[in-house]
């Protein structure tokens, strides 16, 4: 109980920050530093936290992949490979809600943190001939970018759910299809909701030149999908190779290079993440995430409640699917008794994936609202209803077993 307790102490804390306007890092550090006291970490706990935090492999290489995304971002604005790119699908795609959704949906096949920043200012180039607020435009770049990590085997939260659980992969698939489907229709329903959908753009007769353009533009996403996705190559290698080509094929000079790198990088945004890190591993070191899980188990819930309490709030809190898998699934397959329904767990792999998507410090969802300068209040409250609607399949799903 005086975990929970502490612990939304500590939430509530951070939302109160975050809603002055304090840099989400900043929140998360004060977050960090509120568990500290409340659970008394003596000083040398403190100091391998923050040495954890600094060395964490996982930090580095998130920071060091969301600087060169932020540096190709630079690099195809500049270029007007992005205005190509759009120019070429609105010519050989008619439907705006395509236009719009294409991008997020694409890059979203990548497990890449930054992606959400990636795909950003694909959203706000294809609407930038018609009436949205950012706050849609966020929702809809939010939305696409998370189709498929219910089901896309290169993302690390359903390989873990599949190896915890011991069923074979392409079942688990199979029955998370039914999410990743509800995610495209519900995003078709209430995304473009009061947008103006007109697509302006002339009909153009050279049509297989536009796909062709379309394809060359495509090349450095592309380039990145397939070495990551197919080849599982580090995301940070991959990007400072596309990039250095990118240097290469437009022909930079050095000045233009380090023009290129001081323009890029938003410390703003690098501060958030070693901010989410450093709290993700405070709660790692007082041990709150299991103090959560153990109330819950003793409380007599329902098993479908505890089913979605617990993912729920562990994948809130971490902002992360790998989190809730590894930290909630172990128990909950023994409060089945060792031999859970897929049909359960894939309930809970839904419930704690919605818990990530309403997380504040997930960080799609972060870069997302810094890039657009949205209120994320209002892309909570257009998440409502579609996310509701995931779970109901969800409940569908438990009741398959």
């Amino acid at each position: 109980m005086y975990d929970v307790v502490k612990i939304l102490i500590i939430f509530a804390t951070i939302l109160i920050l975050i809603n002055r306007k304090l840099n989400l890092g900043l929140a998360m550090i004060i977050g960090a530093a509120g568990l500290a006291i409340l659970y008394r970490l003596s000083l040398s706990a403190l100091g391998d936290v923050l040495l954890t935090t600094v060395t964490s492999y996982t930090g580095i290489q998130l920071i060091l992949a969301l600087g060169l995304i932020m540096i190709m971002e630079n690099i195809l604005r500049k270029t007007e490979t992005f205005k190509e790119m759009m120019g070429a699908l609105k010519s050989v795609v008619r439907d705006t809600r395509i236009v719009l959704a294409a991008p997020p949906a694409i890059i979203g096949m990548v497990p890449s943190v930054g992606g959400a920043y990636f795909s950003a200012p694909l959203v706000e180039e294809a609407s930038s001939e018609i009436s949205i607020t950012p706050e849609r435009k966020g929702f809809i770049n939010y939305w696409f970018r998370h189709i498929w990590e219910y089901v896309m085997p290169t993302y690390p939260g359903i390989i873990l759910a599949s190896a915890l659980t011991g069923f074979p992969l392409d079942k688990l698939i199979v029955y998370q299809l039914p999410f990743a489907v509800m995610v495209i229709l519900t995003g078709t329903l209430f995304c473009f909701r009061g947008v103006n959908l007109s697509n302006n753009a002339p009909l153009n007769q050279r049509r297989r030149e536009n796909i062709l353009k379309l394809v060359v533009s495509l090349l450095p996403i592309g380039t990145i999908i397939l070495f990551v996705a197919v080849f599982r190559i580090d995301i940070a290698i991959t990007m400072g190779v596309v990039i250095i080509a990118l240097f290469i094929y437009h022909r930079y000079t050095l000045r233009k290079i380090v023009d290129t790198f001081r323009e890029s990088i938003s410390w703003n945004i690098l501060m958030i993440i070693a901010g989410v890190i450093f709290f993700k591993e405070m709660l790692d070191a007082t041990g709150s995430v299991n103090g959560i899980s153990l109330f819950f188990k003793g409380t007599g819930f329902p098993l479908i409640i505890l089913y979605f309490m617990l993912p729920f709030l562990v994948g809130m809190l971490t902002g992360l699917t790998i989190a809730f898998v590894g930290a909630t699934f172990p128990l909950l397959i023994t409060l089945s008794g060792g031999a859970p329904d897929i049909g359960h767990m894939a309930f809970a792999f839904a419930s704690g994936f919605t818990g990530v998507m309403f997380s504040p410090v997930h960080m799609c969802f972060v870069l997302t609202g810094e890039y657009f300068k949205a209120d994320r209040g209002i892309i909570y409250r257009y998440m409502i209803i579609p996310s509701s609607m995931v779970m109901l399949t969800a409940v569908v799903m438990w009741m398959v077993g």
